[in-house]
């Protein structure tokens, strides 16, 4: 039947992506959703095809991100304040809820790769004299120890940094450190600063042409048996001290996923990491009540409604992006293994933008967005994106929720079922 898809050339699989909340410069538009597309597609040609799991396919997706130098992860990622890089990179797999991540690692072209290693590890049961294989690994140690599993960690730190230093984030943190100079010279003076912007304000734009995205990047990967897996991976914050461990390496706050059961869930948070941490946003996402009760877009709102008033009566920045995914799976027959039959994807923002992407056996090309709020000042505002796909036909039903105010009511508007022809709604 037209419009149907075969399981014996194409398995089914779902993949979503996302480039971090912020703000993100129409300058640079079109290569952020070239990047995730190039994601998508890494990771579906290893769901695909069952060469690999989802573990596999999310270290894949996020490992051209880390390599394209527009997003804050590897390449391109922001400075420390001594003008260094250092990444947070994590994993979970979902059936067994197994985490890996590294922390403030230098020179390492891929974080991704070695909390990728640090979960296949876990995974294998296997340890030298019943030593407990490691979680969570930071700075230089991580380093090491992945070449001592036979990581590809080629070259010197020195040598590797040059590699991960571009020229944009070398101007970007010139620029911050002036200010934060003229700020600290303000306070030894007694004079106030000449600086009137804060360092990584997601809301300034006075420069269109500068993107301010706040820090991770992540993928959710889901195979055809429902399995899934989520990651994150992060340059970190403009100008953080060196050592600082953020978001993307936190259990529980950069990345979740779960296939326990009925459930199927993933997610992956991007922001101001202090405050997502503090939250454990991720996980709350992935087990709000909401979630069974009302869906992937009313769990996003309601641990962004908890961090916007921790924010509040912190006074601290509450940018913050969420992207989340929720599929169906479900048995033919008795004894047999489970079907992918229809995903679910929400994202909630109280940034400017969030780019997201995905891509599911059903559509012939990966989909991508900058989405932009229509507020642009009222912070305690949150915007929503939600689709339904159906992966066992050629059919995506959108949910577009309007941008709204933590004490007023969202609206949702539904337009329907889109049939695609060429990987385009018609």
């Amino acid at each position: 039947m037209a419009g149907e898809v075969s399981d014996h050339t194409n398995h089914r699989f779902f993949v979503a992506v996302h480039v971090g909340a912020g703000y993100h410069s129409p300058v640079n538009e079109k290569a952020l959703r070239s990047a995730m597309k190039t994601a998508c597609i890494a990771a579906a040609s290893i769901l695909r095809t069952g060469s690999g799991g989802c573990v596999d396919a999310v270290s894949a997706a996020i490992e051209t991100l880390e390599n394209d130098p527009c997003t804050n992860a590897g390449r391109g990622s922001n400075l420390t304040e001594d003008g260094h890089v250092e990444c947070d990179a994590s994993i979970m797999e979902g059936s067994s809820g197994t985490f890996g991540a590294v922390g403030a690692v230098p020179g390492v072209k891929n974080a991704i790769k070695i909390a990728a290693l640090l979960v296949k590890e876990q995974m294998s049961g296997s340890s030298l004299l019943g030593r407990i294989p490691p979680m969570f690994l930071a700075g230089e140690g991580a380093r090491a120890w992945a070449k001592s599993k036979g990581a590809n960690v080629s070259g010197t730190i020195e040598d590797t940094e040059k590699w991960l230093v571009t020229r944009k984030a070398k101007e970007q943190w010139k620029n911050y450190k002036a200010m934060l100079e003229d700020a600290k010279s303000g306070i030894s003076s007694g004079k106030p600063s000449s600086s009137r912007h804060q360092i990584d304000n997601a809301s300034d734009v006075s420069n269109n042409a500068m993107d301010r995205i706040m820090d991770t990047i992540g993928v959710i990967c889901i195979d055809k048996e429902g399995n899934i897996a989520s990651g994150a991976s992060s340059g970190g914050i403009a100008l953080k001290v060196s050592g600082r461990v953020g978001l993307a390496a936190i259990y529980g706050s950069g990345c979740w996923a779960s296939s326990k059961g009925s459930l199927v869930v993933g997610c992956c948070v991007s922001g101001a990491g202090e405050c997502l941490m503090r939250n454990f946003a991720a996980q709350e996402c992935c087990t709000s009540s909401s979630l069974l009760q009302a869906g992937p877009g009313a769990a996003c709102s309601e641990v962004l409604e908890s961090v916007i008033k921790d924010s509040c009566q912190r006074g601290s920045d509450r940018s913050a992006g969420i992207l989340l995914v929720q599929a169906e799976a479900s048995s033919i027959g008795i004894g047999s293994s489970p079907q992918l039959k229809s995903v679910e994807i929400a994202a909630g923002y109280t940034t400017l933008s969030f780019g997201i992407g995905y891509f599911g056996n059903s559509m012939e090309q990966p989909k991508a967005s900058i989405l932009r709020s229509s507020k642009q000042h009222n912070r305690t505002d949150i915007s929503q994106f939600a689709a339904l796909v159906n992966l066992t036909c050629l059919k995506i039903r959108i949910l577009i929720k309007n941008t709204c105010s933590i004490s007023g009511d969202s609206k949702t508007k539904d337009i329907g079922c889109l049939k695609l022809k060429s990987g385009k709604p018609v």
